[in-house]
């Protein structure tokens, strides 16, 4: 048995795991359609407090989950990780392995750090990139070689000491949930890194029967419901031919039951809480449910401020629900805060786009055009958001009569992206000025 991780009942301990949330938010994005900014909103615009925490990374405010081993060490692994301090994390995971290294949790939140940070490199954390299947068509990005062995060997490190624990005991439910975690970071690395749809499948679908199996043996084992509660809920809103397609791979879904195991996950306290807090207010909003997204998702930005990804989804979902002016002051709170070096790694470049696209739609024209710049130039900016950024920007130019910084803009969208849609686009905008009829 796993057995400083073994207490009398699961719903009164840590899990102890780093979970599978990258991987369950990649299946929720490619299978669900985020609402429509149409939607009326359902929260009080006076509800929404944004954070406010002093430009210097000290993770001090106490880690809201239960953690296992709960020692300082891994507090501070996982303040870091949710902060978005990917090395520090790893740094710190790292030598939780040398207390505890044949412990396939542990291994798991080295894995989980270290697939973090490499997807952060490549800009594969944005949201975007998953809506539809665009993301299908998508080359696998360029991998370090070091880092794919390093990733390879966790996750066979951690295959091995479970199954290794389940040849002993089938109905060890830790051994199965964090099998279950090391095959949902398993599928991030096959979809996002490698393009390997196949095997991504085989493992997602393997991390599903894993969680199921854990609740059967044990229905309070609050973790195992963040899996099985995102698929219940995904494939109940299938249409019914998907649905057979899903029957055939022995799963059923139900919206009700799915959002009920994800408030149970949420409610559990453990280390999927946060995970869980994430995926239901995804699903939340496109219930147009906005008032408890928007709860679950300002809690999570104020319990991990640095955390951009939960700052740029508090914003969209004001913008999303309709509390327009309200998404522009946030989206122009990340930008501050962004080249104030309060997000040393991320691409504050889209919290910029999503500001100028903001005031397009208000018909600031000249703010937007400046919003888009400053995504075009941000640092290091993705060009994949770059281009599409100038592309607005000449937009905006030619709709302020300034002909001169529209075509600057046109040729700079197609140098960053020549074979883009937005290149094209540009192209076009080159030989007659855009107009909004």
């Amino acid at each position: 048995m796993l057995t400083h991780h073994i207490q009398p009942s699961p719903r009164q301990q840590s899990s102890g795991r780093k979970s599978a949330a990258v991987f369950v938010f990649l299946f929720a994005l490619t299978l669900l359609v985020w609402p429509s900014p149409a939607f009326a909103a359902n929260a009080r615009a006076g509800e929404i407090q944004y954070p406010r925490s002093n430009l210097a990374h000290s993770y001090s405010a106490p880690l809201p989950f239960r953690v296992q081993p709960d020692d300082r060490t891994t507090r501070r692994g996982f303040e870091a990780f949710y902060n978005m301090d990917y090395a520090a994390a790893i740094r710190l995971f790292q030598q939780e392995r040398v207390r505890y290294p044949d412990d396939p949790f542990v291994i798991n939140h080295v894995l989980a750090a270290v697939l973090a940070k490499e997807l952060d490199r490549e800009g594969q954390l944005d949201a975007t990139l998953y809506m539809g299947n665009k993301f299908l068509q998508l080359k696998a990005p360029p991998v370090d070689p070091q880092v794919r062995a390093q990733i390879l060997d966790l996750s066979q490190r951690a295959f091995t000491l479970t199954n290794q624990e389940l040849k002993k005991n089938p109905k060890d439910t830790d051994a199965l949930f964090a099998r279950a975690v090391a095959r949902g970071l398993a599928t991030v690395y096959s979809a996002v890194i490698e393009k390997k749809w196949l095997g991504a499948l085989k493992e997602g679908l393997g991390a599903y029967h894993d969680d199921e199996h854990v609740l059967k043996i044990d229905p309070h084992y609050d973790d195992a419901k963040l899996v099985v509660g995102t698929f219940q809920y995904i494939v109940g809103s299938l249409s019914w031919w998907e649905k057979t397609i899903a029957f055939v791979a022995n799963m059923h879904g139900s919206k009700r039951k799915g959002l009920v195991l994800l408030r149970q996950a949420v409610a559990g306290g453990g280390e999927e809480s946060v995970d869980a807090s994430t995926i239901l207010a995804l699903f939340l909003a496109r219930e147009q449910k906005y008032g408890e997204a928007l709860a679950l998702l300002q809690r999570d930005y104020d319990n991990f401020p640095h955390n951009f990804i939960f700052g740029l989804a508090v914003a969209d979902l004001l913008n999303a629900s309709g509390h327009h002016d309200e998404a522009i002051a946030a989206y122009r709170e990340l930008v501050r805060r962004g080249h104030a070096g309060f997000f040393p790694s991320a691409h504050v470049e889209r919290a910029a786009f999503s500001l100028g696209l903001a005031l397009r739609n208000q018909k600031n024209y000249a703010a937007a055009a400046r919003a888009f710049d400053d995504a075009m130039n941000y640092p290091n900016a993705n060009s994949g958001v770059a281009a599409p950024a100038a592309l607005n920007a000449g937009e905006m130019y030619d709709l302020l009569g300034q002909r001169e910084k529209a075509l600057a803009r046109y040729n700079q969208a197609i140098a960053l992206a020549p074979n883009s849609d937005a290149a094209r686009s540009a192209s076009r905008f080159l030989k007659n000025p855009y107009s909004a009829s």
